[in-house]
């Protein structure tokens, strides 16, 4: 069988995690797989090493420009012309009407969209504007994929209702144990010190791991700091990531005098092998379909505190998870967290996130019925 797995962008993040971890798992099965996408040269060098082919589409950008569909729904449809494949798996909204120009392509080939989170569509999503175009972008190319998969539970509820689609399944991301490298507690955090210049070493270190943006919502926990310091003195935070926001955070950072405090540590490639660093992992998205930084604390036996959004309810236990955007809330749970030992281990929770069950799933999908 031969398979071919798209993602917008070669660059890190939690969809393309996924997608080099099922590009791995397909190979061992014995699958013909390849794996295509825009710029980005982390998957690239990843897909070297483990000596998975790779194929570049000039049209795929993380971009909101409507003329850049029409391009990729003739690069895709020329491709698979030229390249006969048994299925393909589209990662991302700005990959979707790829499963328009696979039907045109003629060859019978199975498409399978998978949807990571509904992003703009989301009900947490604050601005109303972009909802419209998206939902009709979303409700033309959605019946051009043969399967339609979920990653949590919450965005095949919530799109159900909102009559996005009718259709889908869920499929866990998941996590292989065996691959996973996390390094010691002082280890991480001597890394941690090196690249931000400070010394964790009496400190309750927090953090936490993705894109500087709108959706993952640091500048609230940076408002939130003065109170948390009011409760433990020796916090530090840190977080791992580069986006848009940065010159947000670094004024919020300033304004509140939290120089000495809160870290912006940048971009790291493989960051989830700093995990132990952290006491505490903090996630206060707006919206999430399942993230990736979650299901790695999981297999790290770190505590989380996390928004009582979308995925994140299906990863951590209640009373881990706070109101979005709600301080008191937080900071109550925040309190709990501190003043009682944290239960790790996760085994229960583990068992929904593992590779072989991600894996098979989908090889289950690619197989035309």
């Amino acid at each position: 069988m031969k398979v071919l797995l798209i993602i917008t962008h070669g660059s890190m993040g939690g969809a393309g995690i996924m997608v080099l971890d099922l590009a791995r798992g397909l190979k061992a099965q014995g699958v013909d797989v390849t794996v295509g996408f825009g710029k980005g040269e982390y998957l690239e060098r990843r897909l070297n090493e483990l000596g998975i082919p790779r194929v570049r589409f000039a049209s795929l950008a993380r971009s909101r420009n409507i003329f850049s569909i029409p391009l990729f729904v003739l690069e895709i449809r020329k491709f698979l012309k030229k390249n006969r494949f048994d299925a393909v798996q589209f990662n991302s909204s700005n990959t979707l009407a790829g499963c328009f120009g696979a039907k045109l392509s003629g060859t019978g080939v199975r498409t399978v969209f998978t949807i990571h989170g509904l992003s703009v569509l989301d009900r947490h999503y604050a601005s109303p504007f972009l909802k419209l175009p998206y939902w009709a972008y979303f409700k033309v190319f959605l019946p051009f994929a043969d399967e339609i998969v979920f990653v949590s539970q919450d965005n095949l509820r919530e799109a159900r209702l909102t009559g996005l689609t009718r259709r889908g399944r869920v499929i866990y991301n998941g996590m292989d144990p065996t691959a996973l490298t996390y390094w010691t507690k002082e280890k991480a955090r001597a890394e941690l010190e090196t690249i931000t210049g400070q010394s964790f070493a009496n400190a309750y270190l927090i953090g936490s791991i993705g894109r500087l943006s709108y959706q993952k919502n640091y500048s609230f926990l940076i408002r939130t700091l003065p109170q948390i310091l009011s409760i433990q003195p020796t916090i530090r935070c840190v977080l791992i990531g580069e986006g848009k926001k940065r010159a947000l955070y670094e004024r919020l950072i300033k304004k509140y005098r939290l120089e000495s405090i809160c870290f912006l540590a940048g971009g790291l490639e493989d960051a989830a092998r700093l995990l132990k660093a952290f006491d505490l992992f903090v996630l206060p998205s707006r919206y999430e379909g399942l993230p990736i930084t979650l299901v790695e604390c999981l297999f790290a036996d770190v505590p989380m505190l996390v928004t009582d959004v979308n995925g994140n309810k299906e990863i951590v236990e209640k009373e881990n998870r706070y109101k979005m955007d709600d301080t008191k809330d937080f900071i109550q749970k925040f309190s709990g967290i501190v003043s009682r030992p944290q239960v790790t281990g996760y085994e229960s929770l583990k068992s929904k996130f593992m590779f072989e069950k991600m894996t098979h799933a989908y090889t289950s999908l690619f197989k035309k019925p």
